[in-house]
């Protein structure tokens, strides 16, 4: 009842046009809420996360979490969505467009493993708990892996990749996404990077041929011999 009265609290003072705060500090309080509710996720997975937990480790009060967040479940899906907005954004500014397509894939890789290495707790909330975190962030969590598995169907361009099932795609990302999920759950991220050759092999084999390591250069489809 206490959280209840004070989010119609916060409600009787939003304008018609539901604005939310804004300025410098609301910005602040906001990101103080979305780290500690990441946090607190990969520590104790979203049901075991309460809104009197996260306002506490990001110092907030219970008001000002309502005039941020309609929910907890709003909350988590916020906290997720600055997750993978942030790695996408890092993952552009470390592969360039110039790069052939596998080389794309092996930087991506490796830069992701080195944000997963770096924010074991982000990764964990995101590749562990949200699926498992409702209907909402599972459907943001397949959404997030439908974006690797576009890219990886890029491949289907070259020569060596005719003849692939339509489902490569998904069972290739869902693959790897066991593993890193794997890892953060035995070994809490420790050695992810260690993950590296492995996931880059899983990553192409499918679109390259047989050549040494068992990933030959790429052939452009169409392109003639000699």
């Amino acid at each position: 009842m206490q959280y209840l009265s004070q989010r119609l609290a916060v409600e009787s003072t939003r304008t018609r046009d539901g604005e939310r705060p804004r300025g410098s500090v609301a910005a602040t309080q906001r990101e103080r809420i979305l780290a500690a509710t990441e946090q607190l996720i990969a520590e104790r997975g979203c049901n075991g996360t309460t809104i009197e937990a996260i306002v506490k480790l990001a110092k907030v009060s219970s008001v000002t979490f309502y005039e941020h967040f309609e929910d907890k479940q709003a909350c988590f899906v916020a906290a997720f969505d600055r997750a993978v907005g942030e790695a996408r954004m890092k993952l552009r500014e470390a592969i360039s467009d110039e790069l052939p397509w596998e080389e794309q894939v092996r930087e991506g890789i490796v830069a992701l493993l080195a944000m997963v290495a770096a924010k074991p707790a982000r990764a964990r909330t995101c590749l562990v708990e949200a699926p498992m975190g409702g209907p909402v962030l599972r459907a943001r969590y397949e959404a997030a892996l439908d974006v690797a598995g576009a890219k990886l169907r890029e491949g289907r361009a070259l020569a060596t990749a005719a003849g692939l099932p339509e489902t490569v795609e998904e069972a290739t990302v869902g693959g790897l996404a066991w593993l890193l999920r794997e890892r953060l759950e035995l070994e809490r991220g420790r050695g992810v990077q260690e993950l590296a050759p492995r996931m880059i092999e899983i990553a192409l084999s499918p679109y390259l041929g047989d050549g040494e390591d068992g990933l030959a250069p790429a052939v452009p489809a169409g392109s003639a011999d000699g």
